[in-house]
């Protein structure tokens, strides 16, 4: 009888122990795909904490239960989560370990994947790539993914015509592809980024076919009133903006931005002045339209309204790029409207009038005007010098006069030969020259 007692005793402890590793990566799971989640909805900074929870489970199985059957799946698991993590280093050695210890693991072909993608993101190309290519060849239901991811990787890197040609290769060879949807809007994408818009469209259209929230179709929909105003086709870019504006208040500001850009294209100034009011967020959208309407002030020689808004797009948004135009156009206005008594003297004001008609403007019919007086004026100033070179830069970076830009340069070495300018001069001689 106690020979029965334990036996039944034993084999209820070895219950309890698979049961106690089994439910230990049961939770691991749970708060990986809890932190999926959570990442899937933008929350990065809530996902953190359940990965980190996942590791620490699945660790715990490693740890305490080395033979369980559950050993692979905790090594597997650990790597996808600093993966998601972004320690893609981390990630790389616990698929490589999975590998070096379970080579019957039905995780491997999967773990190779993502080791050769952790490789990529680590900034290991050329490993990625064998070991990317080791993959496909093993694992031919993988190499589809193998071929997206690289071709991913190619866009994010910057070489975005041979990663979106790559996808575009993908997508017509394998019509079925799990990740097709993705993969058209990465090439819808990749398109505006190229400048072909015409071509962009068309893919966001295919991509509206594929995708069934409405959010995100009408996401799509406003990208295409991008491409249409890019055309100038800025009555379709109206009306597609208007199907969509007031849906999602999430996307308003983005839409109202194009709707005013659409309506400056028209010549319906105030519609325009009205749809970048609307755009209020202080970040780069928010900036855009505020040193937009800025620069339709400046235009139209309101300096004091262009000097509010320029000074609004600084403070939505400083390191954008409409924000640091902002600030360049702002310091050149208020340097503009400073009284010339004992501050600034005639030469100077002349000039910097003429560097808002060349850099702020664009006006560089008028700024070669403006700079020629300078130097007819004050020709013994230090700004008769800087005039010159400014028309210099002027004749052969936008109007491809190179003729006249070594007249111009030429005229500086002779008449200011022991200035900086003349130094400067020089060297774009040498460089014409050559």
């Amino acid at each position: 009888m106690n020979w029965l007692r334990f036996g039944f005793v034993a084999a209820l402890g070895v219950a309890l122990v698979g049961c106690a590793y089994f439910n230990t990566f049961y939770n691991a799971e749970m708060f990986y795909r809890e932190g999926m989640r959570l990442k899937a909805q933008g929350q990065t900074g809530a996902a953190l904490p359940k990965f980190d929870k996942a590791i620490e489970k699945s660790a715990l199985v490693i740890n305490r239960w080395p033979k369980s059957r559950w050993v692979d799946d905790a090594l597997f698991l650990i790597g996808r989560s600093y993966y998601e993590k972004g320690d893609y280093a981390r990630a790389a050695s616990y698929f490589e370990r999975l590998g070096l210890a379970f080579s019957q693991s039905p995780h491997l072909p999967e773990a190779e994947l993502y080791r050769g993608l952790a490789l990529f993101r680590s900034g290991e190309a050329g490993s990625a790539r064998i070991v990317l290519e080791g993959v496909k060849k093993r694992s031919p239901k993988l190499g589809e993914l193998a071929d997206y991811y690289i071709a991913i990787y190619e866009i994010e890197q910057g070489e975005v015509q041979e990663g979106v040609d790559s996808l575009v290769a993908l997508v017509q060879r394998y019509p079925r592809f799990p990740y097709v949807k993705e993969a058209v809007s990465r090439i819808a994408e990749g398109k505006m980024q190229l400048a072909e818009f015409e071509e962009a469209e068309r893919w966001l259209r295919r991509y509206v076919e594929l995708e069934p929230l409405p959010r995100l179709r009408a996401e799509a929909q406003m990208k295409i009133a991008r491409c249409r105003l890019e055309q100038g086709k800025s009555d379709e870019a109206v009306r597609m903006v208007e199907e969509v504006r007031g849906k999602y208040p999430d996307l308003d500001e983005a839409l109202n931005l194009i709707l005013g850009k659409a309506y400056l294209m028209l010549g319906k100034n105030e519609q325009a002045l009205a749809a970048f009011t609307r755009v209020r967020g202080n970040n780069a959208t928010g900036a855009e339209a505020a040193f937009l309407i800025g620069k339709f002030y400046e235009e139209n020689r309101d300096f004091a309204r262009a000097k509010v808004y320029y000074d609004s797009a600084r403070l939505r948004r400083a390191d954008s790029e409409h924000g640091v135009q902002a600030e360049k156009r702002l310091a050149l206005l208020k340097a503009l409207e400073e009284d010339t008594t004992g501050v600034r003297d005639a030469a100077e004001m002349k000039f910097l009038l003429a560097e808002v008609h060349n850099l702020n403007l664009e006006d560089f019919d008028t700024a070669l005007l403006l700079y020629q007086q300078v130097y007819d004026s004050f020709p013994q100033s230090n700004w008769s010098a800087k005039a010159l070179l400014a028309r210099a830069w002027i004749l052969l970076y936008r109007k491809a006069d190179t003729s006249a830009t070594v007249e111009e340069l030429n005229k500086i070495v002779q008449r200011y030969p022991d200035t900086e300018f003349a130094a400067e001069a020089k060297r774009w001689l040498d460089k014409l020259k050559r």
